[in-house]
This record gives C-alpha cells, structure tokens and sequence, in this order.
C-alpha cells in the first residue's frame, strides 16, 4: 500500500511540474498577406521572363506539374523549361490575374493559392488555373508544388470533346 501510495505522490508531482505550453496565436491576415506578396513576386518574375528569379521562389524539393499529362519536374526540370521558354523572344507568356484565393493552414505554416487567368500564348478562350503550395521556411515563404492546367468552360466540353475525335 505504501509503494503505491508512493508512485501516486511521484506521478502526481512529476505531472504538476511539466511545463505549461501556452497557446500558439497565429496571425492568419498576415500570413495570407506575405503568401499574396510571394505570389505577386512569382507573377512578377514570370511576366519579366526571369527563370532566375522564378528559381529563388520555389523549394529544391517540390513538385512541379504543367499542362501535359506527363508533366512532372523537379527544380532542374521546372526551371530549365523555364529557361528555354521564355529564350524565346517571339512568345509571349504574360498574363494577369483574374481570380486569386489563398487558404492558409490554421497553424500558419503552410497555404494554398489558387490563380485563374487567360495566357494568350497557350489559348485565349480557356481559362488557364496555377494551383500552387507555399511553405514557411527559414528564408521565408516559398512554392513547393505548382499545378498548371486548363479549366474550359462546362458549356464547352462538348465543343472539345467533338474538336478532339
């Protein structure tokens, strides 16, 4: 009886003495704001053509993914590709922004945004949707997955299902 007397005593106490972990407040306004300003940053870059700009917004090891269904890269692949595009003086991959949501994780530490916009280069009737993921890190906010892709109309699928037989 005495020996679990004892333990109770000793558990108790080692329970009472652990630290007190205060709630972590996280200013999720701020955070949308500095994840906007990275995506402003990138848009930027992108309609400047700087590949070497782009390169410094993204982590060495995300994912990157275009249009094409085969369309996978990694930091080298994404920023060559990069490179090699915008070598091209006749082309002109610009664009504006037409729609931005950003969602920032309750913990502040990560956020999606999404970006919905025409690029005349690839097609001025379909819409074009950059889905990406922004990660804190110790130098600041950065990318560690882009998804390209194409968001066509539902009133027209039927046009392109036909346009593609």
């Amino acid at each position: 009886m005495k020996k679990t007397f004892l333990i109770v005593i000793v558990a108790a106490i080692v329970l009472a003495c652990q630290p007190k972990t205060q709630p972590v407040v996280v200013d999720l306004a701020a955070a949308k704001a500095e994840v906007n300003t990275l995506l402003e940053t990138y848009l930027t870059a992108w309609n400047a053509k700087d590949a070497k700009s782009l390169a410094s917004l993204i982590t060495d090891d995300g994912l990157y993914c275009g249009t094409d269904p085969s369309e996978f890269m990694d930091k080298k692949t994404v920023t060559d590709g990069w490179t090699m595009a915008f070598a091209d003086s006749t082309m002109n991959y610009s664009y504006k922004v037409d729609k931005r949501e950003i969602r920032v994780a309750s913990d502040g530490n990560s956020a999606i945004g999404i970006e919905q916009f025409t690029m005349n280069a690839i097609s001025p009737k379909i819409l074009a949707r950059l889905v990406s993921h922004a990660v804190k890190t110790t130098d600041g906010w950065k990318i560690d997955f882009i998804s390209w892709s194409l968001i066509p109309k539902n009133e027209d699928l039927g046009k392109l299902y036909k346009a593609l037989e």
